[in-house]
């Protein structure tokens, strides 16, 4: 168990630092941690250290960096708060985040180091690798939930397991009114001329493409304009807020075009090749992105009503 963990721990390390290293589009963060830490019964003698009641409570200070959507890094230092066992510990740990949703899985690993008074080794060094769940709770504001486990380096071979709630602050996501970029008009194919602009506005929630039933209307409107006019075709612009990282607003962005276009397609019995989608991140804003009212009027779709013939791929 203890040379598969350290195999497995120093595979990910190495993963970690050859894919995060190389895109640094991220932010700062700071974090405040608490886990329950179960050592190992032998590094205490006659101690039941993995008894709830007697396993030391850990506050941690963390300082990380979120280096991109799915990769992350941070260290950490960090002391018992309840009196069970007079300890420290100092840490550092990578982490990958599964997928886009608001909640995600993830898996860690890293190194560390525990000082404990009284035991038979009063300072040991580990790797460690862990698995949880972190979700956005509110702009900025990121909780992780989590589990890892520890594998001694030296002779003794102790193992320790520990349960952590902790809460992130992320900086740097929102920009401010001076670096507000100024608003672009919405952009459209190249050689074609542009009839109108429909202003379909569908609007989204924080980290979402779905399509909410208030919109359905505006589908309506837009569907019997294409049907009347079969001639012509639409290029379907996507758009985020700033939250988040700009490779990440990107994709985002461009799945919001893809579920308006899907829309007319599935429900309007639109021809696919009439319909052209496009995302452009959060780069086009028409509103402040340091409110959030002004973030939620970024985050929509645009729907360019071109000449005839078909939509440019």
């Amino acid at each position: 168990m203890r040379t598969f963990g350290l195999l497995v721990s120093g595979i990910f390390l190495s993963t970690f630092l050859s894919n995060a290293l190389a895109e640094t589009d991220g932010n700062l963060y700071l974090g405040f941690g608490l886990s329950s830490l179960a050592l190992d019964g032998d590094r205490l003698p006659g101690v039941p250290t993995r008894s709830p009641g007697h396993t030391p409570k850990i506050g941690n200070l963390l300082l990380g960096y979120q280096f991109n959507n799915n990769w992350a890094a941070d260290i950490g230092l960090g002391t018992d708060l309840s009196n069970n066992v007079d300890m420290n510990q100092f840490s550092i740990n990578g982490y990958y985040l599964f997928g886009e949703k608001k909640w995600r899985p993830f898996v860690s690993a890293g190194l560390s180091s525990f000082g404990v008074d009284d035991a038979v080794v009063d300072r040991t060094e580990h790797l460690q690798a862990g698995l949880g769940l972190s979700g956005t709770i509110a702009d900025n504001l990121e909780l992780r939930l989590g589990y890892q486990h520890f594998f001694d380096f030296g002779d003794e071979s102790y193992e320790d397991g520990a349960v952590t709630v902790g809460v992130n602050w992320h900086f740097g996501k929102v920009k401010t009114a001076a670096a507000l970029p100024e608003a672009q008009p919405e952009s459209v194919p190249e050689k074609r001329v542009v009839i109108d602009t429909f202003e379909i506005q569908v609007q989204f929630n924080l980290d979402e493409s779905s399509i909410q039933s208030a919109f359905k209307p505006q589908f309506d409107d837009l569907a019997r304009v294409l049907q009347e006019n079969p001639g012509v075709s639409i290029t379907v612009e996507g758009h985020t807020c700033s939250l988040g990282s700009e490779q990440y607003n990107q994709s985002l962005s461009e799945r919001r075009a893809a579920a308006v276009k899907k829309a007319l397609i599935q429900e309007y019995g639109i021809s696919a090749d009439r319909i052209r989608s496009e995302g452009y991140g959060e780069s086009r804003p028409i509103a402040d992105n340091t409110t959030e009212t002004g973030r939620q009027q970024n985050r929509r779709a645009i729907a360019v009503i071109l000449s005839p013939g078909p939509a440019k791929k």
